[in-house]
């Protein structure tokens, strides 16, 4: 062991390196594009037709200057090039999984056509499109000594924007409308943020006649954050961002997206004491330990969509502790829900678009 008295012999500092550096979704958009050109060669060497070659290589020429034009500016041609973009993106991904079928049902000995391998293709596009836009209602029961009963609805990563609409929003509020909950909350990536934040995108969400609270997701913080959270208090949504929230219904604590360790340290310390049932919020189920210390009740966030298209969702472990579903701790319920909408390819294989209910109900 080197003596703590012996100081290190000074050396000049190397030069730095004047060449450019690639950033972490530099290096994550050429994987993702090696392996978009690498899917395309091979369906276009599953397709025999040349005018079937000719469409999977247009668009996947559309799809590169859609994904280019992802922070444009929206009009017309940059709105057409992005949704193709990402309905390309999932339907090529879908045919890869039914080409990839095709081949093991080969080694088996049954032998079918390219075509019905395409229409296998569409028809699990069509399946995953509507469970994409029909999120199905999850139910969840909390007990604990609370002084009421509580029936709160979980929302959460509806990214309003490109694919899915003010209007899609309308038709999600209305049905979640229908399970008559105390209060609603919002996890996060509410909206795309691929574009400046508009009022109107939001304002379905005061058709609900209970109190709702957001806290912001990484998408919400690709445009003017402010933008978005001002235009929530116009609608009397209230966002949580670092703050708490006691009410005669318990006690809610949001956590925004980035929020710096020592803010959180310090509101979790004040959420100790609160009114039950504690609930927090978060967009990324991640950094749970501290907000495990203070004994909640339950803890919501979302962001993973479990991958939308199995088996991508697993992918999700490599990060978070939990990626979907509810898993306990000690007394606190952890729920990663799957999203109510998508991002991206609007399709949906093996994971569902949903919001939750949970009940939380005294002993």
């Amino acid at each position: 062991m080197r003596s703590c008295s012996a100081l290190p012999t000074l050396r000049p500092s190397a030069p730095r390196s004047s060449m450019p550096t690639i950033t972490v979704f530099g290096q994550i958009a050429i994987v993702l594009g090696s392996a978009f050109v690498g899917l395309h060669y091979a369906l276009i060497q599953c397709t025999q037709p040349v005018w079937g070659d000719v469409a999977i290589g247009a668009l996947g020429v559309l799809t590169v200057l859609g994904y280019a034009a992802i922070k444009a500016p929206r009009n017309i041609l940059t709105r057409f090039l992005v949704r193709t973009a990402f309905v390309w993106t999932g339907l090529a991904f879908l045919a890869g999984l039914a080409f990839a079928g095709q081949t093991v049902l080969e080694l088996f000995g049954f032998l079918i056509g390219d075509g019905t391998v395409w229409l296998c293709a569409g028809l699990l596009g069509a399946i995953g499109y509507y469970r994409a836009r029909h999120p199905k209602a999850r139910y969840r029961r909390v007990e604990g000594p609370f002084d009421g009963s509580l029936r709160l609805l979980h929302l959460t990563d509806l990214h309003i924007g490109d694919i899915w609409s003010k209007e899609d929003l309308a038709r999600i509020v209305r049905k979640a409308r229908h399970y008559r909950p105390d209060c609603v909350v919002v996890t996060g990536d509410l909206l795309d943020g691929m574009e400046p934040v508009d009022p109107e995108l939001v304002a379905p969400l005061q058709q609900f006649d209970v109190p709702v609270y957001f806290v912001s997701g990484n998408h919400d913080s690709y445009t003017e954050r402010e933008d978005l959270l001002d235009a929530l208090r116009e609608i009397d949504v209230t966002p949580l961002e670092g703050d708490i929230h006691t009410s005669e219904l318990g006690s809610m604590l949001g956590i925004g997206y980035a929020m710096d360790d020592e803010t959180t340290e310090t509101l979790v310390e004040r959420f100790r004491t609160q009114k039950r049932p504690r609930i927090v919020l978060k967009h990324k189920p991640e950094a749970l330990e501290p907000l495990l210390s203070a004994t909640p009740d339950a803890i919501l966030c979302g962001h993973v969509h479990f991958g939308q298209v199995w088996p991508l969702g697993y992918l999700g472990y490599i990060e978070f502790p939990v990626v979907e579903g509810t898993q306990r701790f000690d007394r606190t319920m952890v729920h990663v829900s799957q999203g109510s909408a998508t991002w991206g390819p609007p399709f949906r294989l093996g994971t569902r678009s949903e919001f939750t209910v949970i009940d939380f109900v005294a002993e």
